[in-house]
């Protein structure tokens, strides 16, 4: 991926699903948070994802090492961020959680944050994945459910900005709404056009 330029945290946030303009945040983690090792290893874009969902394009790969720290990598470049991808197992499906400094990484936006900032320090991007013959499938979430859930009435999700989606509660109430509501993230299928990487064999490494 080259070019892309530095943009506002919550500009790139909106920008994140494409199903419909705007991000479906979560107030906090719903678990507590730890290291996949499965994760570990370089991987490889695959063709076929919506552009606006992948930040890596031909030739950039992501690099995570046993501590789930990642770097992600443009082609013919030192590494351009690292984060920590963290994240946890409900009912068989796993989970990342990214807070807003993961997020400033991964966008490639340096800022602090506003003090005037409408998501509570605690927020996270959830984001959903599996790993089946060493390709690692990544859905997003919802905002187009999230305005759903909106317009039906529920409490318990607010618009905090613009095309800024939070859902709200303690970490039960929001363990209780994954199980609940599988609509709130992308399904695992082609039409979705979800990021998918491939694991790298050890000739890849350089």
């Amino acid at each position: 991926m080259t070019g892309r330029r530095r943009m506002p945290l919550l500009f790139l946030l909106a920008l994140a699903l494409p199903a419909l303009p705007g991000c479906l945040m979560f107030e906090r983690a719903p678990a507590e948070l730890g290291c996949d090792p499965a994760l570990a290893g370089r991987w490889l874009p695959l063709p076929g994802a919506d552009p606006e969902k992948m930040p890596l394009g031909s030739g950039d790969y992501a690099e995570i090492d046993a501590q789930c720290q990642v770097s992600l990598v443009e082609s013919g470049k030192t590494p351009r961020t690292r984060f920590r991808a963290l994240g946890f197992e409900l009912d068989g499906t796993r989970y990342l959680a990214l807070d807003q400094d993961d997020m400033r990484d991964l966008f490639n936006d340096p800022k602090a944050p506003a003090g005037n900032s409408k998501l509570p320090a605690t927020s996270v991007l959830l984001l959903k994945y599996r790993i089946a013959d060493d390709v690692l499938e990544v859905a997003m979430p919802r905002a187009s459910r999230a305005l759903e859930r909106i317009q039906q009435g529920d409490p318990g999700i607010r618009e905090v900005d613009t095309m800024v989606y939070l859902l709200g509660g303690e970490a039960d109430a929001l363990r209780a709404t994954l199980a609940a509501d599988p609509g709130l993230f992308d399904s695992f299928d082609p039409a979705s056009r979800n990021p998918r990487l491939r694991r790298a064999g050890m000739e890849a490494a350089p």
